[in-house]
């Protein structure tokens, strides 16, 4: 009771306010309250409360005599703490109370009632209809009450002292008769009926209406059917349940039936029930609950009967058509939990549209899609906000508030799968002094699924991993545990499809699942439980030879003169043999191939760790990303080592040198190219030597140290020569032209360069060809011959783009916009300038992002953008510092001298101008 009072009339009628009972002497008194209880919140006439309280024939001091009655209770409700309850309106007056009446119809809470309605007053005319109405509200609300509760001990009991009451409602006879008929007294149930039909032909001379004569007929047959009850066997709500609030939404039209897949652990059956507690109300026949984990389809189609009411003997041979018939009309929810396949659940499917079903599953049961409409509810991993929010829903928002760091780690350990959240947030919950801190060092230190358990309880994220496993067909099982291996976030369909059959049943299961672009991956604690279910053998091998027969159909395509390794043809390949398909494959594999040439050097198969690099060399020689290219060529040298291999070694530590220099590294690159030669010339390979000689010329050559360059060129030259290598000799002569541009010396430049772009051309080497165009572009450039420069670019641009080397083409376009800026046009040398920039980022090629950066910067200053010169300068100054280039550098802080001197602070100007000398100077010296 609130402190507003109360007003009851459900029985006899009192006021109940703060201070007590309220004193109302005599039936005028509580009749008026009653009367204005029945219209709460709303002013009553004064006319309306004479004609309720005196009929027809009202004395002429009706009105007087009524306001003094009016007035002795108001002091009544002030005395019992209920001050301007009662207040005067225009032409009446208005009661503003809680009314037992009132409540009693938003909640048909049958304990309101005390008896009578309006007791102890005397009304008239609409005064005795209410009480009717609220009589008949109150017999209606009993028989939905014993309707829910036939099965009750006492229901026989209640329902004959009701009939009593009431001997012709047939609605409470009914529900007597079915009682009668559940407690096994059929024949006082027919009895029943009988004593009805007699009494409605005594005193009405009717006969007993069709609802009621057909249920005699059923109690007669003993109709399984009469069996129905209402169950409520929904699983209490988790706690602290937080996030999906877009998958409730999408679930508001309340389809007829729901499957929630996901992975083990991600909260299917969390998430159902939840839902489920939610919607229950539209579902007032009941909610069923099923876990199928440990029921056979029959046996489940037995327990849904027994749910619905029907005993063990009464269940028929064929049970579907009763629970079908059980469930027509009606609306119940039944959830069913842990379904395994599509034929288990159809049995189980309703034939009225009214009923929902719920079904939860690691399977997506696409074949029950086939024959029934169904809504699929895919549960993700939670987002980090989600993840977060149910950490400190459980352990309060203090805690992870001065944790947040420790809590977003926590997060990261247990993959944002609900299940492990919630073991890691218990075993916080139990040692409230413990900082989260020291379960994300736990769980870094050790076997995660070892730690994600908590004391008691046997449901941990191994566990519910294991239930599913099981489930698995052998051959899914066994892929299952052989991708497990598998280093990468992801991997591409045929991968998998090469190493055995089972995919589908794996992603179906939510053991691995569709990361998009026809790529899969296995969350990290799976990918885990993957490792350590089995003794997988040969795993890791089956593994590394796809990898190796890919990589070797690809290096057929790229280029065919890496030819140290051989291995038989295969009809299996995910791509047509061009380059350009090639290309796309192994970029969507780019971030795997590090990491599964580290998974062959961590198991020691040295063969597979070096051909893997070597095979991959033509790869990266197209798209760059040279940082990790060093750390395979690593590998690959330290496996070669491990075999005794030397020729490998020898062709692995050149692959380390070209990779050292790409990344700046070039004093280091020098050390291993020279070791590659020794071990070259000492097994008398002349194409090694030669092939060596080129890239040593390279080093120097980017050392600025040109003519050693060209010294070690010259020797290539004759080693190629003396080897009948034609297009080895084509190269040297390129790199030869090369070096003379950049000496300065574009005279001596072209006879090598033109020489070598016809060997490449008649030998249709589309990606040399465009390397030797973009030095005869720059050699024309320093001849002053800007057109012919800018159509010796396009036509490099285009030949790369044909043959989607990135690297080439982010040098045509850099060359491109140097030219346009040379001819005047700084903003078409924008365009091609920030094009070149993307594909350098793209590559990872810090050097030549840097470069572009500063030309950037050079072309802002030609439009008089100052702000963003500044920008694109300082940029390059930062990554300059992770591509260590002195030359480059001095040529950056020149031009920021020139941007300086233009914003007048000639104090930064000066600076960076001394600082560009000093690095020039050092160039020259060494």
């Amino acid at each position: 009771m609130g402190a507003a009072g109360e007003v009851r009339i459900l029985g006899p009628v009192e006021v109940c306010g703060p201070h007590g009972r309220a004193e109302l002497n005599g039936a005028r008194q509580r009749s008026i309250v009653a009367v204005l209880a029945l219209r709460a919140g709303s002013p009553v006439s004064v006319d309306h409360l004479v004609d309720v309280l005196w009929g027809d024939d009202p004395p002429r001091t009706a009105v007087r005599s009524l306001h003094s009655h009016v007035a002795r209770v108001r002091q009544a409700l002030t005395d019992c703490g209920m001050p301007g309850a009662l207040t005067t309106k225009p032409g009446g007056y208005q009661l503003d109370a809680v009314v037992d009446a009132k409540t009693f119809d938003r909640t048909r809470d049958l304990g309101l009632w005390r008896g009578e309605p309006l007791a102890g007053t005397e009304l008239f005319g609409w005064g005795r209809a209410e009480i009717g109405r609220l009589r008949e509200q109150r017999i209606a609300a009993l028989e939905a009450y014993w309707g829910d509760r036939l099965d009750r001990q006492n229901a026989v009991e209640e329902l004959e002292r009701l009939v009593v009451g009431h001997p012709t409602r047939e609605r409470l006879v009914g529900l007597l008769m079915r009682a009668l008929h559940l407690d096994g007294r059929h024949s006082e149930a027919l009895e029943a009926f009988k004593n009805l039909r007699h009494r409605l032909a005594d005193e009405l001379g009717a006969d007993p209406g069709p609802d009621l004569t057909a249920l005699h007929t059923a109690i007669l047959r003993r109709d399984p059917a009469l069996h129905s009850a209402r169950p409520a066997q929904l699983p209490a709500r988790a706690g602290h349940f937080t996030g999906r609030e877009a998958e409730f939404d999408a679930l508001k039209g309340l389809p007829p039936i729901v499957v929630v897949s996901g992975v083990a652990g991600v909260g299917k059956t969390t998430f159902a029930v939840e839902w489920a507690h939610r919607v229950a109300e539209h579902f007032p026949d009941g909610q069923v609950f099923l876990d199928l984990q440990r029921l056979t389809p029959a046996r489940a189609l037995t327990e849904m009967l027994h749910s619905l009411g029907v005993p063990a003997d009464r269940v028929p041979a064929d049970p579907t058509a009763l629970y079908r018939t059980l469930l027509h009309g009606k609306r119940v929810l039944i959830l069913l939990d842990d379904v395994r396949r599509a034929r288990d659940v159809l049995p189980l499917v309703p034939g009225d549209q009214g009923n929902l079903l719920l079904i939860t599953s690691r399977d997506t049961l696409s074949a029950l899609g086939t024959r029934h409409a169904v809504h699929t509810v895919s549960l993700d991993l939670l987002s980090e906000r989600e993840a977060q929010a149910l950490l400190s829903d459980i352990l309060g928002a203090q805690r992870v508030h001065a944790e947040s760091d420790a809590t977003a780690d926590l997060a990261i350990h247990c993959g944002r799968l609900p299940l492990a959240l919630r073991i890691a947030a218990a075993r916080l919950a139990i040692r409230p002094g413990r900082r989260i801190a020291d379960l994300v060092r736990e769980l870094t230190r050790n076997d995660p699924l070892d730690v994600l358990t908590v004391d008691g309880d046997d449901r941990t994220v191994r566990t519910v991993f294991a239930s599913a496993h099981r489930t698995l067909s052998p051959q899914a099982a066994s892929l299952f545990r052989v991708l497990g291996e598998h280093p990468g976030a992801s991997f591409p369909a045929d991968l998998a499809d090469a190493l055995g059959p089972g995919l589908d049943e794996l992603v179906a299961s939510h053991l691995v699942n569709e990361t998009g672009n026809g790529r899969y991956g296995l969350h990290d604690l799976i990918r885990l439980f993957a490792r350590q279910s089995a003794d997988i053998g040969d795993g890791v091998e089956r593994l590394l030879d796809r990898y190796l027969t890919v990589a070797h159909a690809a290096n057929e395509v790229l280029n065919p003169r890496h030819d140290l390794v051989t291995r038989p043809p295969s009809d299996d390949l995910p791509f047509p043999a061009n380059r350009a398909a090639v290309l796309a494959y192994l970029d969507a594999e780019r971030d795997n191939l590090l990491h599964v040439i580290r998974l062959a050097a961590r198991n020691c198969l040295h063969r597979e760790t070096w051909q893997l690099a070597y095979l991959l060399t033509s790869y990266f020689e197209a798209r760059g990303n040279w940082a990790a290219r060093v750390e395979q060529c690593e590998h690959a040298v330290e496996a070669a080592r491990a075999l005794g291999d030397r020729r490998a070694e020898a062709e692995m530590l050149r692959g380390l040198g070209i990779a050292l220099q790409m990344t700046s590294r070039i004093a280091e690159a020098m050390v291993v190219q020279r070791q590659a030669l020794a071990l070259v010339r000492e097994a008398g390979d002349l194409r090694g030597e030669a092939r060596l000689h080129n890239n040593i010329g390279n080093a120097h050559s980017e050392l600025r140290e040109f003519e050693r360059a060209l010294e070690s060129y010259r020797a290539a030259m004759g080693v190629h020569g003396a080897a009948g290598d034609e297009e080895g000799v084509a190269l040297a002569r390129r790199n030869l032209g090369y070096t003379y541009v950049r000496m300065g010396r574009p005279d001596l430049a072209a006879e090598p360069l033109f020489a070598a772009l016809e060997t490449f051309r008649a030998k249709e080497n589309a990606r040399l060809e465009a390397a030797t165009l973009m030095s005869l572009g720059n050699a024309f450039h320093q001849l002053a011959d800007l057109p012919q420069a800018l159509l010796y670019f396009a036509d490099a641009l285009r030949i790369s783009r044909e043959i989607t080397d990135h690297r080439f083409e982010a040098d045509a376009l850099t060359d491109l916009g140097v030219t346009q800026l040379a001819l005047g046009d700084p903003a078409v040398a924008l365009e091609h300038l920030a094009r070149a920039l993307e594909v350098c980022r793209a590559l990872g090629d810090r050097h030549r992002e840097a470069t572009t950066l500063r030309r950037l910067g050079e072309a802002a200053l030609a439009l008089r953008d100052l702000a963003a010169a500044r920008d694109h300068l300082t940029a390059a100054l930062a990554v300059r510092t992770q591509a260590p280039d002195d030359f480059e550098l001095a040529q950056v802080h020149r031009t920021f001298a020139d941007l300086e001197g233009r914003c007048g602070r000639w104090t930064e100007a000066a600076r960076h101008w001394a600082r560009a000398v000093a690095l020039f100077s050092s160039c020259r010296r060494s």
